[in-house]
């Protein structure tokens, strides 16, 4: 028998870890729920059709397909079933795939707006934390299997959503300890306004795909890989005398409009961005929020502003990104319904807070209470013990076995109980329990209700 494993590029979460990635997500949730964010879930399985196409050209090749279970006879004529069948009369042959493995979480969520728009109330703010599935090359902060948390905002235009998801970035950064996270903000129109300016015969979603690789290859390597596609190797120097990274203030945003030399399409940028100011007024942000005319994020459906946040130092490239699509719904029949959304990448954010142990104190301890005996008829009398602590809210584990106390002790300590609970014939008889703190060994005798108090003080 072969040794068991995990398909490379998944893991398992044990309890300990379970705590810490819960602490994470509780704590997003709740900024999300602070904005007025509902909840919501899609499956894990697409119709295949509903994902390709939607990533460009990269993002398709890393989609997992799922074989049909058909039989190929039952797919197509008749009379080709019959010659299938005459030369494999015995051998089932799979038919072509389908279905597929969610990418993201924006697609399926707009694919659910576009087939219940009579169901839900725009604008429509939905948060949405679940797995998807890359076929990629695992590496550091790279999965093929991760935990997506999305919060999106769709049938509006307004840019105040805009400035909500900064806001909402820079309070759940905060919360998890990350205050020098930098959030990268571009507009697409900017991306749209290079290729105008530098004159390129080059479709924009092609443009954008390549730049996105800067952070992986270079400037040196795009200037390779946008000349192999037969750009002009002087555009491709000049392209990198206009990108530029800033804080994003109103006087930077009029220094990349003289940058553009006050290009219309540009312009439509400098318009958006400057309504996202406004709007944020004199929010107080712990993040650094910075203007980058190099982040392109390379999926073709954004058509605004778009996002991107790291941790500088970490060894890890994004944390979380998203953007403005407007026309995503438009792709499922459902024209001109603009939404905004952001993603955090749970797995890359729990890999840099384990690394620089960003956790709270408490995560270690199981907050369960163990309750320990000498018999079974001790044992009876935990378990009615049990039941007055969970009517209180206590979460309670009685002891199942009749093992020796200080095993019973080894059990607690192993699993993190701070608290036991012992319970003998005398406290039996007097209707008692002795609390015993694990972690400094003191043991007291209490009343029920003087324990409920004391454990739930």
């Amino acid at each position: 028998m072969s040794k068991p494993s995990n398909p490379q590029g998944t893991r398992d979460f044990g309890p300990n870890v379970m705590r810490k990635r819960n602490y994470m997500l509780d704590t997003i949730k709740g900024v999300f729920k602070k904005y007025g964010f509902e909840p919501l879930e899609t499956p894990a399985l697409e119709n295949l059709s509903m994902l390709t196409g939607k990533y460009g050209e990269e993002g398709d090749k890393l989609l997992y397909k799922i074989r049909s279970n058909k039989e190929i006879v039952n797919e197509v004529e008749e009379s080709e079933a019959k010659a299938i069948k005459k030369i494999f009369p015995i051998r089932w042959i799979p038919g072509k795939s389908k279905l597929g493995l969610r990418y993201d979480l924006t697609v399926p969520f707009a694919r659910f707006v576009v087939q219940h728009r009579n169901d839900i109330t725009f604008p429509f703010r939905r948060y949405q934390i679940q797995s998807v599935w890359r076929a990629d090359r695992p590496q550091k902060g790279r999965f093929r299997e991760f935990t997506q948390c999305d919060a999106d905002c769709i049938g509006s235009n307004s840019l105040l959503n805009e400035a909500d998801l900064i806001l909402i970035y820079n309070e759940a950064f905060v919360n998890l300890n990350l205050e020098n996270v930098v959030l990268k903000v571009n507009h697409r129109k900017f991306l749209e306004a290079l290729v105008d300016e530098l004159q390129l015969d080059f479709p924009v979603g092609r443009f954008t795909s390549t730049l996105d690789k800067l952070d992986k290859i270079g400037e040196d390597g795009v200037i390779r890989e946008l000349t192999s596609l037969g750009v002009e190797e002087d555009k491709c120097r000049k392209l990198f005398t206009i990108i530029d990274n800033a804080e994003l203030n109103y006087t930077n945003l009029e220094t990349f409009a003289k940058a553009f030399n006050n290009n219309a399409i540009a312009q439509k940028a400098i318009d958006d961005l400057t309504s996202v100011l406004d709007y944020l007024g004199d929010s107080k942000l712990s993040i650094k929020v910075e203007l980058d005319l190099s982040l392109a994020r390379g999926l073709d459906y954004y058509t605004g502003c778009i996002f991107e946040a790291i941790v500088p130092d970490s060894g890890i490239g994004s944390v979380s990104g998203g953007g403005r699509y407007d026309d995503l719904t438009g792709v499922f029949g459902l024209k001109d319904v603009s939404g905004v959304g952001i993603s955090f990448g749970i797995d890359r954010i729990y890999e840099i807070l384990e690394a620089q142990d960003l956790w709270p104190d408490n995560l270690h301890i199981n907050e369960s209470v163990l309750i320990c005996h000498f018999d079974h008829k001790t044992q009876i009398y935990g378990n009615t013990v049990s039941r007055q602590l969970r009517d209180a809210g206590i979460s309670t584990i009685v002891y199942p076995d009749t093992k020796r106390i200080n095993k019973q002790f080894d059990f607690a300590n192993k699993i993190g109980v701070k608290y036991a609970l012992v319970c003998g014939e005398d406290e039996m008889n007097n209707g008692t329990v002795s609390l015993k703190n694990l972690e400094d060994g003191t043991q007291i005798i209490l009343s029920l209700q003087d324990t409920i108090k004391q454990l739930l003080a």
